[in-house]
């Protein structure tokens, strides 16, 4: 998996600006290297197009609250994008995959708990952003 900027995300700066932070992550996803002797670098439109519109949606439910996060690509062109937060512990992953016959999947983690299920539309996003913010 090929990440932009992966770090540990403190959820307490303005909404706007985590915003504008995860907006421009994802579009330096589209500068990285078409491919290396792994495989696909850059990801592919599709899941260019659904990390955006589920983010984009997300904010625009959330506003504020929105936490940012960081990026990544796998070696088919997916993108996943990371939200992780130390105290307390907990993690939020979306998954978009490199093409439409694979399910856009959110996980999310909390202690000993792990669920993955399939994302429908924004609002299930928006539902574990939620739960993550909460302290």
């Amino acid at each position: 998996m090929t990440v932009a900027k992966e770090q540990i995300t403190d959820s307490s700066n303005s909404g706007l600006s985590n915003f504008r932070i995860t907006i421009e992550r994802l579009i330096e996803l589209l500068d990285l290297e078409e491919e290396d002797e792994y495989g696909i670098l850059r990801p592919t439109e599709y899941a260019f197009r659904t990390a955006m519109k589920l983010v984009v949606e997300a904010y625009d439910s959330m506003g504020n609250s929105f936490p940012k996060c960081s990026t990544g690509t796998d070696d088919r062109g997916s993108i996943t994008l990371d939200w992780t937060s130390l105290e307390p512990e907990r993690t939020v992953r979306l998954f978009c995959p490199f093409s439409a016959e694979q399910p856009v999947d959110i996980y999310h983690h909390a202690k000993n708990e792990n669920v993955v299920e399939d994302i429908v539309s924004s609002s299930t996003l928006v539902y574990w952003l939620e739960w993550f913010n909460k302290r």
